[in-house]
């Protein structure tokens, strides 16, 4: 077991918001998996405790190198946001594999957290191979380009998200989503839209949740919802006039904001 000391940290909000769907909860411990790991973790007070990754993953895919403090300052804009951040105080972005993250919204669209999650679990079990840690087993999620059996896919139950998996597995090249972070913002976006079954939420999704787009602002129901109550007066807006209201209200970590917003909404 390692050890780790942490500030401005809640391992529990951080995995437990809705940005990633391979976690499990055993006794106090999380296992979670990415890719071909799976890591366990637990935080006591300001010291997190992991096995299964080196400390240089941990740090970047938990975010521990972010200014967590400058950004929520930045953000802080209202007494509902600063409730927000308040409430969960230490939540951060996780810098998910491209890949797995991709899949993972696509199996988004008009789903839920616990479907998602049956989804990516199926998917893995599927076409990925056995891990196992201590009292906990699970599959590795596999490769582009492996996910290449519509029938076993179908075994999962995706509904209609199926066959835009099934293309994204033979048409995205890895090596090509990675290199969207070293893009601006809108072209990062119009390339991901290009992939059948990605519009614009599920493209903000990847943008945020890894490939370290901070100003992308993914608008869901809870989100939409959420913004019209507050700063459009209940009034029925577009998505895109949200997304361009949080640009200039919340700035450059806008999707800091729309995750606080979005686990604050989600359950006050």
């Amino acid at each position: 077991m390692a050890k780790l000391k942490v500030n401005d940290f809640n391992l529990a909000y951080t995995l437990e918001c809705g940005q990633i769907f391979r976690i499990n909860k055993v006794g106090d411990w999380h296992f979670v998996n990415s890719r071909d790991k799976l890591i366990k973790l637990r935080q006591k007070g300001d010291t997190l405790e992991y096995y299964g990754a080196t400390k240089p993953f941990i740090t970047k895919f938990l975010s521990l190198d972010v200014p967590l403090k400058k950004i929520c300052d930045e953000v802080n804009k209202d007494e509902f946001m600063s409730n927000a951040i308040k409430a969960y105080k230490g939540m951060r972005l996780i810098r998910q594999d491209p890949w797995e993250c991709l899949i993972s919204f696509i199996f988004s669209a008009a789903s839920n957290i616990p479907r998602i999650k049956s989804c990516m679990d199926g998917v893995a079990c599927q076409f990925g191979k056995q891990v196992a840690f201590d009292e906990f087993s699970s599959y590795t999620f596999p490769k582009c380009g492996e996910i290449n059996d519509m029938d076993k896919l179908n075994l999962v139950k995706p509904g209609f998200r199926g066959k835009y998996v099934y293309e994204a597995d033979k048409r995205v090249n890895e090596k090509h989503l990675n290199s969207l972070r070293n893009l601006p913002y809108e072209e990062a976006k119009k390339a991901l839209k290009e992939i059948k079954g990605v519009a614009d939420k599920v493209a903000d999704c990847v943008l945020l949740f890894s490939l370290d787009f901070m100003e992308a602002f993914p608008v869901d129901t809870w989100i939409k919802k959420i913004m019209q109550e507050l700063y459009f007066d209940n009034k029925e807006v577009s998505n895109k006039e949200i997304r361009k209201f949080a640009d200039s209200y919340f700035g450059q970590y806008a999707g800091y904001a729309q995750q606080y917003l979005f686990m604050y909404a989600r359950n006050r």
